[in-house]
C-alpha cells in the first residue's frame, strides 16, 4: 500500500477549483461580453476563457504529473511547459491582434479575472495544504549510514 502524498492531493484540490472558476468565467465572459458588446463581446470572452484555460490546466496537470518526481525534475517540467504556454500565447495574440471579431476589452478582462482567481486558488491551496516542510526520516536515514 503507497502513502498518500500531500503534495499530490493538494494538486488534485487546485486542479478541481480551478475548473470549475473556469466554467464560470467561461459562461459568465461570454455572457457578459455578449450582452455588452454583442458576438465580439461573446468572442473576446470565449478567447479571454480559452487562454486562460490553456494556461491553468497545463500548469496544474504538469503540477499534478510530477508531484513524485524530484524537485530538479519538477522544476524543469514547470520552466519548460511555462516557456512552450509564453509561446504558444504570443503565437496567438499575434494571429488575433488586428482582428475584429473579437472585443479587446472583454477579451482583456476575463483574462485578467482569469489570472487573478487562479493566482488565488493556487495560494488558498498551498497555504491550506498539509505538506512537511522537511523529511523526519531523512535525519534518522542519515543517522543509521554514518552521515
Amino acid at each position: 500500500m503507497t502513502t498518500p502524498n500531500p503534495l499530490s492531493d493538494m494538486f488534485r484540490t487546485v486542479l478541481r477549483r480551478m475548473t470549475v472558476l473556469l466554467a464560470a468565467l467561461a459562461v459568465g465572459g461570454c455572457v457578459v461580453g455578449y450582452l455588452a458588446a454583442g458576438m465580439p463581446g461573446l468572442w473576446g470572452g470565449a478567447l479571454g476563457a480559452g487562454i486562460v484555460a490553456f494556461f491553468m490546466l497545463t500548469t496544474a496537470a504538469v503540477m499534478l504529473a510530477t508531484a513524485d518526481k524530484p524537485l530538479q525534475t519538477a522544476s524543469a517540467s514547470f520552466v519548460g511547459s511555462w516557456l512552450v504556454k509564453i509561446l504558444v500565447v504570443f503565437v496567438v495574440l499575434v494571429l488575433v491582434r488586428d482582428r475584429d471579431f473579437y472585443h479587446p476589452l472583454v477579451f482583456f478582462v476575463t483574462l485578467t479575472l482569469g489570472i487573478l482567481g487562479s493566482v488565488t486558488i493556487e495560494m488558498v491551496g498551498a497555504l491550506k495544504a498539509r505538506v512537511p516542510y522537511v523529511d523526519p526520516g531523512a535525519r534518522r536515514d542519515d543517522r543509521q549510514s554514518g552521515g
